[in-house]
């Protein structure tokens, strides 16, 4: 198997080649996940999901992020996990052609009426979004399209700088939104109270956890990842609950600080322990003017490359 890096002034961004027979395996399989081997193909570098990406078109979220999708939402531990999303490489394709060609109307056709783009000059709404869009540039694709339920990340390249594009995917196979966010800081000390907070909840038994995720879930906020969906504080609550049943013993810890402008926040993080391989995995997601997450999208494994 062949490793590539991609190289930016702050951070190493490392993807893999081939059938992901790495250490993620292990870690999906507990999960209760699937991952695939193979390329489902594309254009443009944005074809298939990753072999380690999972999800079912859904709704696009909307406003702060925190809209609803297609899987299952409420008290429990999330949705099932499902397969790639089919309108996320498409989006992401047309989006960058009509990006290479600086046609803005083409921009602004793909991108839904609640669409909003953050970037780190800062956050555009809906008819201010392709014109943000286009001043940044084009960007070149530089991995396969990982998505799954609405939400889907590409590491894109701008220029010298590399980044990863974030976005949702309405069911009409609009951009509900878009970020583009730079590798985080690498130092863990560098984030934010709300987000250690989030952070320390993860490993929180069951007495003290629901007063963490009050101090720092907004009431109707969503997480995501391939293994489940939900809203709100009780559904955070279950899923916390059901991945530390998943893997007793496992411990959940940043792999650094946080990127947090303009409403996004970004970490990376790894699962270690109960006796299988390290599973590495990144966040994103937003904070409402009172500081509260209103959503946070998982995504797990490296890259693959185009």
């Amino acid at each position: 198997m062949e490793m590539y890096v991609v190289k930016n002034k702050q951070r190493s961004l490392w993807f893999r080649t081939g059938c992901p027979r790495v250490a993620a395996v292990g870690a999906l399989a507990l999960l209760g996940l699937q991952p695939a081997c193979g390329d489902d193909g594309g254009t443009s570098g944005a074809g298939a999901a990753s072999g380690t990406s999972v999800g079912t078109a859904g709704g696009g979220g909307a406003g702060d992020g925190s809209g609803g999708s297609g899987g299952s939402a409420g008290q429990g531990g999330g949705a099932p996990a499902s397969g790639a999303n089919p309108l996320a490489a498409p989006l992401v394709d047309s989006l960058t052609r009509a990006l290479s060609d600086g046609d803005e109307a083409t921009l602004a056709a793909h991108l839904g009426p609640e669409v909003f783009y953050v970037d780190a000059q800062g956050r555009s709404e809906a008819a201010d979004a392709p014109r943000a869009l286009l001043d940044g540039g084009p960007w070149i694709i530089e991995s396969k399209v990982d998505s799954h339920h609405d939400v889907f990340r590409v590491l894109v390249r701008r220029g010298d700088e590399n980044s990863v594009l974030f976005g949702a995917v309405g069911e009409e196979g609009l951009a509900s939104w878009l970020a583009l966010a730079a590798p985080p800081p690498s130092d863990p000390a560098s984030t934010s109270p709300v987000l250690r907070v989030y952070q320390q909840a993860w490993m929180e038994g069951e007495e003290g956890r629901a007063a963490l995720i009050e101090q720092c879930w907004a009431d109707s906020a969503r997480y995501v990842d391939p293994t489940a969906d939900v809203t709100g504080r009780p559904g955070l609550d279950g899923t916390i609950a059901a991945f530390q049943s998943a893997l007793p013993g496992a411990t959940l810890a940043p792999a650094s600080g946080a990127l947090e402008a303009h409403g996004l926040v970004h970490f990376l993080w790894r699962i270690e322990g109960a006796d299988m391989p390290p599973l590495d995995g990144m966040d994103v997601g937003f904070v409402d003017g009172a500081g509260a997450l209103t959503l946070i999208a998982g995504f797990f494994g490296p890259f693959s490359p185009p």
